[in-house]
């Protein structure tokens, strides 16, 4: 069987989509070949892979005060200059017969198209298109925030640097560190159902939509208190963009009143102790078994992840959207497009805000009907099938990088 090289990045929600497919090309006899961060090894290595470690750490810009796109662009620039020459060596010598790459990963749509390999995309979140993500000009002053200068400086930096790299190797300079997110790919593999994707149907043939993967994770999981029979609000802002004490106090004071039982996930860094005493009804954890959890929720408080709302969505759970970073906006603007929960700006998240936002969904049964609708158009956006399918093309047949350049980006 054929050798498949992986590439993607060592965020959860990047490596998780990617498992059930590692999994099923191991099974079927290819081997695989799997670069990331040695963080995620022992998840990778659970599917049978080769693991092979990528050696630059991206978690001082990850967990920054004011994570930018612009920071973590430069440094996936740096990572490329740095590791390509090596990379490419060790695939070239493997003779792949093709690459599945993160739609955010440089390096690996970098050493496809160097090598002219067969690339699949793989997008942990939307296709992008026209008109799916708001307006460069909005998506820059979100990025950047209240210090502009930092954010300026590292584009200049990143188009220098990307501009010497495409001199050197397969890849189109960016000009701004939104090109970091590409759908550059003989096929790409998105992570979620048409149903949900917005302009779902304008996206050519080699998109396919092959639903969220949502799977029990292998991890022991921490032990939770006792549950009883109110309502549980479950509240978390995922792994990235999640050191927001002020946010889970918010929440604190939203249901102190008892009416609720509450599961605050806080992440690795923030301690619990610094929202103060809680009372009974409320827990706060670093890390909870996120499905558990949500099999028991009436509502889900959520930063708008993909990953997030798609399990969200397995458990027919609305979801109050609270978008802190990137695509998270778009999700969060689909989450209240198709009537599956209700989504919070950052200036509307008091404790009133919150408690007024799960009090409208916690017995709302027309907006889990809604959830429940889409859970079956996950389940039927192909998933497994849909993945056979390409499996069984040979990984894949056909284009080694010729697909026409019209045909490389969805319509307007």
């Amino acid at each position: 069987m054929s050798t498949i090289v992986v590439f993607t990045l060592s965020a959860l929600g990047h490596v998780h989509p990617t498992l059930p497919i590692v999994s099923e090309l191991v099974q079927r006899g290819h081997h695989v070949v799997y670069y990331c961060g040695e963080e995620v090894r022992a998840k990778i290595e659970a599917t049978g892979a080769t693991f092979r470690p990528i050696a630059w750490d991206f978690r001082s810009v990850e967990r920054s005060q004011q994570p930018r796109l612009s920071a973590y662009a430069l440094a996936q620039a740096h990572c490329a200059a740095a590791l390509l020459p090596q990379l490419l060596a060790e695939v070239e010598a493997l003779a792949p017969a093709g690459v599945l790459a993160d739609f955010m990963c440089l390096w690996g749509r970098m050493v496809a198209r160097t090598l002219k390999l067969p690339l699949v995309n793989i997008s942990s979140g939307f296709a992008l298109g026209p008109g799916v993500l708001p307006p460069r000009p909005m998506l820059m002053a979100l990025d950047v925030g209240p210090a502009p200068l930092p954010g300026g400086r590292e584009v200049l930096e990143l188009r220098r640097l990307t501009a010497q790299l495409a001199r050197q190797y397969a890849a189109p300079p960016m000009q701004t560190q939104f090109d970091l997110l590409s759908m550059d790919g003989d096929d790409v593999l998105v992570c979620t159902a048409q149903a949900f994707q917005p302009r779902g149907e304008r996206f050519p043939a080699h998109f396919h939509f092959i639903g969220p993967s949502v799977a029990p994770r292998a991890e022991q999981p921490p032990t939770l208190g006792p549950l009883d029979d109110r309502p549980l609000v479950y509240v978390s802002l995922g792994t990235v963009f999640n050191r927001k004490p002020d946010f889970f106090r918010q929440c604190v004071a939203a249901f102190a009143d008892g009416a609720y039982q509450v599961i605050l996930s806080v992440g690795d860094r923030t301690d619990p102790a610094v929202l103060g005493p809680l009372p009974d009804h409320i827990q706060a954890r670093a890390y909870v078994p996120q499905l558990e959890v949500l099999s028991r929720a009436s509502v889900f408080v959520s930063h708008a992840g993909m990953n997030s709302v798609s399990e969200a969505i397995s458990q027919e759970v609305p979801v109050v959207a609270v978008p802190q970073a990137a695509d998270q906006f778009t999700i969060a603007q689909r989450v209240a497009q198709l009537g599956i929960g209700r989504t919070l700006q950052p200036f509307q998240r008091s404790a009133r805000q919150l408690r007024a936002a799960v009090d409208a969904l916690v017995h709302d049964t027309a907006v889990r009907g809604r959830c429940r609708d889409l859970r079956r158009a996950f389940e039927q956006a192909g998933g497994p099938p849909a993945r056979r399918r390409l499996l069984r093309r040979g990984w894949p047949e056909g284009s080694r990088g010729t697909r026409p350049a019209d045909e490389s980006a969805p319509p307007a």
